[in-house]
């Protein structure tokens, strides 16, 4: 028999001290189709009359952000269907089908009455269980999930309810088995008030508004308007503005005596009370904002906005506490954070905090609990005190990353935008793949390099002088490195390489002569004491960029691995000023086995063992098959410390393993999207699948590099 507790986990916590809410916009997408597909309809608000909407007898919803109720009539009546933020797949829940009906594919639509945004912010949610009817007797107070809302093993009998806040499904049974009774804010003086018979609650569960989430980062554009409810005049920001109300700020274009409401179409920003960044700070995601308490200001003032910008997977913050000097000793105490807290003190941290080291992601922090009160948004770096990051005092209670947005999209895809006017503003192009000649109408004035690197070239078919760009926002020609007046006929998507990257260049042509190999950037051959006075280039591995001067100045020329024996007759110089390799983001990724279609992985749980089996088999653990490349190393994302390595003597057939990466000699590896994956450490051995029908037919081995044999063909999928 399984143990039930005397008093359930929600009567431990204890109600602290809060702050000014801090409210969310609302979104959510229906789709009239199952998996996501089919006609898209964005909502952001609440819709009292839905019942026009052609719907299939299955949808799929998608909630973005905030707590959601379906009603199954207009004016928010009827049935109820509680909608969580993620996503899921509904068939004709107001409409039970009968046998007759289920053997059948039913044919009635799916209708919506109506709809309501019942979860906003971050209010803690509040829900009171009256043992007498009419709020008599007792009161029995969550705040939070009770899996087994039992006392002593008995349910709690609940004749009426008060909801002081939240949206609450509320179970007869603990472990939340049965069908929820979906209770909003508001009084339930009697058990048929709150639709049972028998008036028991097992288990409650409250809707809660999860992290931030951004789903357009990489085109931040913002609408601010005069006045509220998005009237008045009004601009499009899409940049930092130090102060959108000063007539002196040269990047002006409309003079806004204030500001009242704003929409956010992408990207996510920060809005502050003051010029220049400063004063009050408040997280503006993606959603429409019709006056200044919507973005939970403290008053009306907002006169600036900055992007956010960061990488926000896998963030990763450190937090010190402020130490207390007892008897001249000084204690010290750090806390490490990779998701939302909260409160800090329930892991034992004080609230008051000397510095903060935010070594990924982007978060914000907040004076109260439960993200409640002020808003200090911190980005990858160092915050010595509490005024580095807006504060007037070291109190932080609560914490919380800013994630990206799941689309439900499997591998990455390259993306550049460029624009027709500066500052990305004009008529638009958006590219996923290379293209060979773009019209010469369009003239590139501003471009954003969303994912991968890319080639600007003045001449069609990837000719002409080239200009190379990494992941970032470059809002005119000169942030490329262009002239004023120079064309882009022509770009080129640089090919992603798992390499260690590495160049020569020589004294005379032919690969002769004075030899200078570097597996870094090189920022003045002169300055480092070289002559610049080159004949012959050799890349090794890797893609470089090599520069006609010092710091990455005059003609550019991209170069994957190659043998140019004359230099001046490639590229009409005969000097090379400065060159750097270009560099891949970190990635995860998949790495499909051509011939099988099986993804290589990890068997033997590597938490716990020394090494664990590389196999490329059709059944996969959860997370052993996501790979990452770190300075020439594959490494697993279950196990970060330890790296793709060869045991025992290196000979056909010799086995692959996952083991500790300061194993000597270390193993590195080479590979293109497509193709073999050969070991740099061991020229001309390649990874391979062993075969045959004994019980390690999977195992993955190194064989030599054979281009007949298909087992030795590898296809890496970004995620």
């Amino acid at each position: 028999m399984s143990k039930y507790r005397a008093f359930p986990d929600a009567y431990l916590t204890k109600e602290k001290e809060h702050g000014k809410l801090n409210p969310r916009p609302g979104k959510i997408y229906i789709f009239d189709r199952p998996g996501m597909c089919g006609r898209r309809m964005e909502i952001r608000g609440d819709v009292m009359d839905a019942t026009s909407w052609e719907l299939q007898d299955t949808i799929s919803i998608r909630v973005v952000r905030g707590g959601w109720v379906l009603y199954e009539k207009p004016n928010f009546k009827g049935e109820k269907i509680a909608l969580d933020e993620g996503d899921v797949e509904l068939t004709c829940p107001f409409s039970p089908q009968t046998e007759e009906q289920s053997e059948e594919k039913p044919t009635q639509k799916f209708i919506i009455g109506s709809i309501r945004r019942a979860v906003r912010d971050y209010s803690v949610p509040e829900i009171g269980l009256f043992p007498e009817e009419n709020a008599e007797g007792k009161k029995v107070v969550f705040r939070d999930t009770a899996e087994d809302a039992r006392i002593f093993g008995f349910p709690i009998k609940a004749n009426s309810i008060i909801v002081n806040a939240g949206l609450w499904l509320v179970f007869a049974q603990p472990f939340f088995q049965g069908v929820p009774r979906i209770l909003e804010v508001g009084g339930y003086s009697n058990p048929a008030a709150w639709g049972v018979e028998q008036p028991y609650v097992g288990s409650v569960h409250p809707l809660k508004v999860g992290e931030p989430r951004v789903e357009n980062m990489s085109e931040p554009k913002m609408v601010i308007y005069e006045k509220p409810y998005f009237s008045g005049k009004s601009r499009t920001i899409s940049s930092n503005m130090r102060d959108f109300m000063s007539r002196t700020d040269r990047q002006q274009n409309l003079f806004m005596a204030s500001l009242g409401s704003l929409k956010v179409l992408g990207g996510i920003w920060v809005g502050y009370e003051k010029e220049g960044f400063r004063g009050h700070q408040y997280l503006l995601e993606e959603g429409e904002y019709h006056d200044w308490r919507v973005w939970g200001g403290c008053d009306s003032e907002l006169r600036s906005v900055r992007i956010i910008r960061a990488d926000l997977t896998d963030p990763v913050m450190v937090m010190f506490e402020q130490p207390e000097e007892e008897q001249g000793v000084t204690e010290e105490k750090t806390f490490e954070v990779t998701e939302a807290i909260p409160d800090v003190e329930l892991f034992d941290y004080k609230t008051s905090t000397r510095s903060i080291h935010v070594l990924s992601g982007a978060w914000i922090a907040y004076s109260h609990v439960d993200f409640s009160g002020n808003q200090y948004i911190l980005e990858k770096g160092f915050y010595n005190n509490c005024a580095d990051w807006g504060s007037q005092d070291t109190r932080v209670c609560s914490v919380q990353p800013i994630l990206p947005q799941n689309h439900g999209a499997k591998y990455l895809v390259s993306k550049i935008i460029l624009y027709s006017e500066p500052d990305f503003q004009g008529e638009c192009l958006v590219f996923h793949h290379s293209q060979g000649a773009l019209s010469e109408k369009f003239l590139t004035r501003s471009c954003r390099v969303v994912r991968g690197s890319w080639v600007l070239c003045e001449n069609k078919q990837f000719s002409g002088n080239m200009h190379v760009l990494s992941e970032e926002d470059y809002p005119n020609l000169t942030s490329m490195g262009c002239p004023s007046s120079c064309p882009v006929l022509s770009i080129k998507l640089v090919p992603m390489t798992l390499s260690v990257p590495s160049v020569s260049l020589f004294g005379l042509e032919g690969l002769e002569g004075r030899e200078i190999t570097t597996e870094s950037e090189v920022t003045s051959l002169v300055q480092d004491g070289f002559n610049d006075h080159i004949l012959s280039v050799r890349v090794n591995s890797g893609c470089w960029v090599l520069c006609e001067h010092s710091n990455y100045r005059g003609r550019q020329f991209l170069l994957e691995p190659i043998e140019i024996t004359n230099w001046p007759k490639f590229s009409s110089l005969d000097r090379v000023g400065s060159m750097y390799p270009v560099r891949q983001k970190c990635h995860f990724f998949r790495v499909k086995n051509k011939e099988s279609g099986h993804f290589l992985s990890v068997q033997g749980g590597v938490e716990e063992l020394k090494s664990g089996r590389v196999v490329a088999a059709a059944e996969v653990e959860p997370l052993s098959d996501i790979w990452f490349y770190q300075e020439g190393r594959i490494k697993n994302k279950l196990s970060p410390s330890m790296c793709l390595q060869v045991m025992g003597s290196v000979e056909p057939a010799a086995k692959v393993v996952l083991w500790n990466e300061s194993r000597q000699p270390i193993q590195n590896w080479s590979a293109k999207m497509q193709g073999p994956i050969g070991s740099l450490t061991f020229p001309g051995m390649v990874l391979d699948v062993k075969g045959g029908r004994t019980y390690d037919k999977e195992h993955v081995v190194v064989m030599p590099e054979n281009d007949e044999r298909p087992s030795q063909q590898w296809e890496i999928q970004l995620l």
